[in-house]
Parts: C-alpha cells; structure tokens; sequence
C-alpha cells in the first residue's frame, strides 16, 4: 500500500528524514510545513532552511510558518488534501491540537533519546551531560503533551564517549532513516503494536539551554585540572549543579559538558590576560586520571588553539 505524508520541520535533520522518504515505493510526500525564509548571518541575507530548500528542489508544496503557527495557517492547510501521516521532526514550534487532527491515520513525531528518559528539545546535550552510556532515538506518536505519546520504534545505540551532540544526533538520525518508509508503514498495519509510555519522565526535561547556563568559573577548571572537587559549587549553574549530583565527580561533569554543549553554546569561562578579562570557550577536554586535560580552547577575538599553545598567556 502507499502511503501520503506531509512533514512539518525546519533542519537538516528534517531533511534527511525527508529524503528518506522521497526515496520510498511506499510514501509520497504530499507537502511541508517548515519557517518562513529569515534573514542570516552578519549581512542578513534572506535564507530558506533546509527543510524548505529540499520542497523546493523536488517540487513539493509548502506552507511557509512565520512567528507561530496560526488560523491563517489551519486555513491554508485545510485547503489541501489530508495525508494520511505528519512527522514532525526538529520543528521548533508547538502544534496545536487541530494539527495533530489533520493525519487520517497518526501525527508521528522523532525524537532522539530513549524515551520516556530526556523529553524535551535537548535530549542529545542531556545525555551526554549526564554520562549516559546507552541511548536511542524514538519514532512515536505525536500526542497533547511533550514527547508523551506511544513508541512505535526505537533504535537503541551505544553512545561514544568521544562524541560531541552533533556527532550524537547524527548517528541517531543515520539510524531511525535506514528503513523509515518500513518503520512507518509497520506501524500503519499493526497500530496496536504500541508501547505506552508512563505519564512522568524517570529524568528532567531536556530543556533548551542557554550560554548563562554553560558559564563555569576558572577557578572550578583549574581545581578539576588538578583533581580537586571545591567544596562551594554554588556559582554554577543549576543545570551544571544537577550534573555533578548525578555525575559525583567536577572533572567529569566539565568534561562532558565541553562536548555536550559543541558546538553550540559551548562551556565558557572569563580569563585574566595581560589584555584585560577574556572570555574563553572550552572546545574540548578529555579525563586522565580524574583530572581535567584541556584539548581545544578558544579565547574571545582568537581562532581556535590549542591549550598547550595559549596556557601561558593566561594570569593565573
């Protein structure tokens, strides 16, 4: 049987999910919803995402979402024909219920940790975070409340300890688009074969993370690069508080967090140099011993180095 599918995204993730499917006997991709083109960059030229440029390029219909989805949205999708799916990946925006009604069969949505662990928008930075060492990414059914809905499929993985997040989403996204088409058109002929997840979540939200949230103080990197746990861990953030709880160790939780949070907002601290306080991010770290070794650091106004090569020129 064939099926129809419209996908509602925004990144090149959504994209591939897309591709997937554009390559199946098995879907046609009725249409996309995906953000309006914005403007990017320093010279604020008008972009289309990738979600959008891939509707383009392959002649699929597309409804274009500006600051929310709205009436005038529900309008403009009421006037085509319902697909029997819509998977929403990587959207940004909430879907009204009246969205989630528009499938004939199931709003699907992928979502790439084990649920019902890490729900949220961050579940890759979380589960690096929190040194998880298994995860999955998760094909399920989209309901009212966040990343609540039954699993149809999960793709269970081994997480690398070298892996920054994007490393982590695209080895989930590489696994839950080999076979797509088939995960999904299981679930259409067996849609009883559903695990319901429980309503609470066994960890926190996987929320959005701001830089605020990723400041650490120099002086809890230098005692974690001498093995040191300060007393006092009051100045850090409470989402970097967390981690250490579950964590037991500072030199770990830095660690993880320079790759959880690379390449976007990075761990960052301010530094003294002979120039005045600079911040500097925190590219890369690795553990020897239980101390913190610094890998790849870059000092605000500088290209990226590393920090055998710029140690000297900070004040200690």
């Amino acid at each position: 049987m064939n099926y129809s599918i419209a996908i509602a995204g925004t990144t090149k993730r959504t994209r591939q999910c897309a591709q997937s499917l554009l390559e199946s006997d098995l879907f046609n991709i009725s249409w996309v919803l995906t953000p309006i083109a914005k403007p990017i960059g320093r010279k604020q030229v008008i972009t289309p995402n990738p979600l959008d440029n891939f509707a383009s390029e392959n002649g699929i219909i597309t409804v274009w979402v500006d600051s929310k989805i709205n009436q005038e949205t529900q309008i403009e999708i009421n006037k085509l024909e319902r697909p029997d799916f819509l998977l929403v990946v990587d959207f940004g925006y909430i879907v009204p219920n009246w969205l989630l009604e528009v499938p004939r069969i199931s709003p699907l949505n992928i979502h790439p940790s084990e649920l019902p662990k890490w729900r949220g928008s961050s579940p890759g930075q979380f589960s690096i975070l929190f040194n998880d060492k298994k995860s999955a990414v998760s094909l399920m059914v989209m309901d009212k409340k966040l990343d609540h809905g039954p699993i149809i499929h999960q793709d269970l993985f081994d997480i690398n300890p070298t892996w920054n997040q994007e490393e982590y989403y695209q080895h989930a996204f590489d696994l839950i688009c080999n076979n797509l088409d088939k995960k999904i058109a299981n679930f259409a002929a067996n849609q009883y074969l559903v695990i319901k997840q429980p309503e609470e979540s066994p960890t926190l939200t996987a929320k959005n993370i701001s830089k605020n949230e990723t400041f650490v103080p120099w002086e809890y990197i230098q005692a974690s690069m001498k093995g040191l746990h300060p007393s006092d861990l009051s100045d850090l953030s409470k989402l970097l508080q967390n981690a250490y709880k579950s964590n037991k160790n500072l030199a770990l939780t830095l660690e993880r967090a320079s790759k959880a949070f690379n390449p976007w907002p990075n761990l960052w601290t301010i530094i003294q140099t002979n120039q005045g306080q600079k911040r500097m991010k925190i590219i890369d770290s690795e553990l020897n011993e239980n101390k913190l070794i610094l890998n790849t650091v870059q000092i605000e106004g500088k290209n990226l180095s590393k920090w055998n090569e710029v140690k000297n020129s900070i004040l200690s």
